[in-house]
């Protein structure tokens, strides 16, 4: 895929993070963002624009992440969804994993991994430095 034809939505109820994943997106050259500020916006966003890439927190007010994943593998299998959460343990992995998540990335996380592992699950490849 090439750069300028990914998109990013960031499903997150920090405004903290979707503001740092914002940054850590545009450093990555993504222009086309867009964010939702919980699960119910985050599906209603997942229809409306249809990114090429979905980054989900678990733990969020009114639907959680794994149920957004599961909703956003319901209405499309192919969806690539990052699951984001502080919840390091072994059963929620696992549970993510089952469910679809093409990947499970710990909080605090470091911004170049981000960006490595959206490279990779969207076959982009890097820009020369």
């Amino acid at each position: 895929m090439k750069l300028d034809d990914v998109s990013a939505l960031i499903i997150d109820d920090s405004d903290h993070i979707r503001a740092l994943f914002s940054v850590t997106m545009r450093k990555a050259g993504i222009a086309k963002l867009f964010q939702a500020v919980d699960g119910e916006d985050g599906i209603a966003k997942f229809k409306q624009h249809a990114p090429s890439i979905v980054f989900l927190d678990n733990m969020m007010p009114k639907v959680s992440g794994m149920e957004v994943l599961r909703q956003i593998k319901a209405l499309n299998p192919q969806a690539i969804v990052v699951m984001i959460s502080a919840v390091s343990n072994i059963e929620t992995v696992q549970e993510a994993k089952a469910t679809g998540a093409n990947y499970y990335i710990v909080k605090p996380y470091a911004p170049d991994r981000v960006i490595e592992v959206m490279y990779k699950l969207l076959n982009i490849e890097k820009a020369p430095s």
